[in-house]
């Protein structure tokens, strides 16, 4: 039985020179592992000179920011190629500075797609960041669900990485507009949330509940820290989609080996 084909929309940000070398090597990882048989075009909004582009995706010339402007800005950004991206049938956002490492398929297809935090997937005791103060936007209550383990109920908290996000073109669009709202009323009062715009997500996730609850499989942090994770979640995940930990923001605690090999 011949399955749907669908036109799908990635989405990027890759803003300020230290980035730019990221964003066509995670192109190139997808085009050979994320949703063969689908129409894909990628769209990077950007400051990189055109000639750093393979003709791999269309390029959105976009001002630098300083950070976190840049992945707080994101919905402002997007929505203003609103129409442009209404005429997909799925809009899917990924941080420029990962990589597809093997196959992604339709299971990553929903009305609303998230994706749970590595480090708080399953160890439990480990307490997510959720945004402390009562007055942001992003503010909530501890957020989660009842699921059912060796035959036992039991809370397992749910918090949702920023980095891989999504949807059908109408459902994402409509949760951007209300995002961006959230950050504009949050910047109105001179308040940046504790983690940015995944502390918006995760707010409006909790109203919102996602139809598509994607594993830190698509959200994997990178083989060299693997032993650190695995104890963490008490087993591992098979790596679909990987983050890569960048020179630049890594600290001594991060790892000494990665920084050496650079």
């Amino acid at each position: 039985m011949q399955k749907d084909k669908y036109k799908v929309a990635v989405l990027m940000i890759c803003l300020n020179n230290p980035y730019w070398k990221y964003a066509m090597p995670c192109i190139q990882s997808m085009k050979k592992f994320f949703l063969k048989g689908h129409e894909v075009d990628y769209f990077i909004w950007t400051d990189m000179p055109n000639e750093l582009n393979t003709e791999s995706a269309k390029l959105i010339p976009t001002e630098p920011m300083e950070w976190p402007m840049p992945t707080l800005n994101r919905f402002h950004l997007f929505l203003k190629q609103e129409e442009l991206l209404k005429d997909y049938d799925f809009l899917l956002y990924i941080d420029s500075d990962m990589e597809v490492v093997s196959r992604v398929g339709d299971e990553i297809l929903g009305e609303l797609v998230a994706t749970q935090h590595p480090m708080y997937a399953t160890k439990r005791g480990l307490i997510p960041p959720y945004e402390p103060n009562p007055e942001s936007q992003a503010f909530i209550p501890r957020p989660g669900r009842v699921i059912t383990k060796n035959g036992k109920k039991m809370f397992e908290p749910l918090y949702f990485a920023g980095g891989f996000q999504g949807g059908r073109s109408d459902k994402f669009i409509e949760a951007m507009k209300v995002m961006k709202d959230m950050i504009d009323k949050d910047f109105s009062n001179n308040y940046i949330p504790i983690w940015n715009d995944e502390s918006i997500w995760n707010a409006y996730l909790f109203k919102n509940p996602p139809t598509t609850v994607l594993s830190p499989s698509y959200i994997y942090p990178d083989s060299l820290i693997k032993s650190y994770y695995i104890p963490i979640w008490g087993k591992n995940f098979t790596p679909k989609i990987i983050t890569l930990t960048k020179p630049f923001t890594t600290s001594k605690e991060a790892g000494i080996q990665l920084q050496t090999r650079v």
